[in-house]
């Protein structure tokens, strides 16, 4: 549908479908912490950490054990998380054919955008190689299979938890900023519903370095902007956690795409990498309300390129703040019809929630 151009085309969303205390030995950061399960976890807390998983029969139910408690806020059972991690299967696989395999287009290592592998239940890039694991399998002994991590894109990754596998979603709900935690997630609550997966018959065991945790309700804060351009809709923030409304009473549909800061944030520095909350309608009276704020949506995630997608986006916040509000106006040309011709005006309405 033409409605969900901007929201849907221009922007591109991350989605993971990755989806209680333990031993303790590692706080220091750079020691090897001997869970309870017996795994071991050695390296610094923030840094790639390296699995050694027992020879025996990996557990049945889900496992959560606290490597390193932070002393942050409370992770929400519907928040958006911003976490590093390292994904391993409990099993090992034989090693992978010596013959070199192109990465598949999509590839999200091959990304500046932060990608969630096999976190967020799309299929990973090792799976779209091989569905099956035994089908470029070399002769030699099993060794450990890390499947996904995002260590070594550089980045952290951020997710709803109302968008990941179970086991993520029972594991982090509950924990605080700043925390290592393991967990070993049974087939059940991580793969096994989905016929055919890579994983689908894996117990799997995560790292997850937690650096953030973002209300998914939140809406802009800080200091409105004066002399605003003419002809802006006008935005009243929601109550409750609900989406902001407009007012098109006195706005007028732009002949030329363009961006305006309407609130100043009052949090932090912008990072590369925006959690943003959104709502889209159309002109001439803002209708086909389409918003990040409603129920089973999420915020979104962008990353630098990505704001390129919204015209003067990326400038309307060049040395902003989380908390900052941005009305984009996208022109009938800007948006046109599969034909080619103009199709309909929107407006956008871009709240910052959260920056890494």
């Amino acid at each position: 549908m033409r409605r969900r151009q901007a929201l849907a085309a221009l922007i591109v969303s991350s989605a993971l479908a990755l989806s209680a205390c333990g031993g303790d030995d590692g706080g220091d950061g750079d020691s090897t912490a001997t869970t309870d399960l017996g795994v071991e976890v050695s390296g610094a807390q923030g840094e790639k950490p390296t699995l050694t998983i027992p020879d025996e029969d990996p557990p049945e139910d889900l496992q959560i054990e606290v490597i390193d408690e932070g002393d942050g806020d409370e992770v929400g059972e519907n928040d958006v998380v911003v976490a590093n991690y390292l994904g391993q299967t409990w099993a090992p696989r034989p090693p992978a054919s010596d013959a070199p395999v192109e990465p598949p287009a999509d590839d999200p290592a091959a990304s500046e955008t932060p990608a969630e592998g096999d976190v967020g239940g799309a299929t990973t890039p090792d799976a779209e190689a091989s569905a099956d694991p035994s089908a470029d399998a070399g002769s030699g002994d099993a060794e450990p299979y890390v499947f996904d991590n995002s260590y070594d894109r550089g980045s952290a990754a951020s997710f709803s938890l109302n968008q990941v596998i179970d086991g993520w979603k029972e594991g982090l709900a509950g924990q605080t900023v700043g925390s290592r935690v393991l967990l070993s997630i049974p087939p059940d609550q991580g793969y096994g519903a989905q016929e055919g997966h890579d994983l689908q018959n894996d117990t799997l065991v995560f790292v997850v370095d937690i650096v953030d945790s973002i209300d998914p309700t939140a809406h802009a804060s800080g200091e409105a902007v004066a002399d605003l351009p003419a002809g802006l809709p006008t935005v009243t923030d929601g109550e409750d956690g609900t989406a902001p409304t407009l007012d098109f009473a006195s706005a007028t549909p732009p002949e030329a795409s363009d961006s305006t800061l309407v609130i100043t944030g009052d949090g932090d520095e912008l990072g590369p990498n925006l959690v943003v909350n959104m709502v889209q309608a159309s002109y001439p009276d803002g209708a086909d309300v389409i918003t990040t704020w409603d129920e089973g949506q999420a915020p979104l995630t962008l990353a630098a390129e990505q704001l390129a997608g919204i015209p003067g986006l990326a400038e309307a916040l060049t040395g902003g703040t989380v908390g900052s509000r941005v009305v984009s106006r996208i022109s009938a040309t800007d948006n046109a019809n599969a034909d080619g011709t103009e199709g309909t005006p929107l407006v956008l309405v871009i709240d910052v929630i959260g920056s890494y």
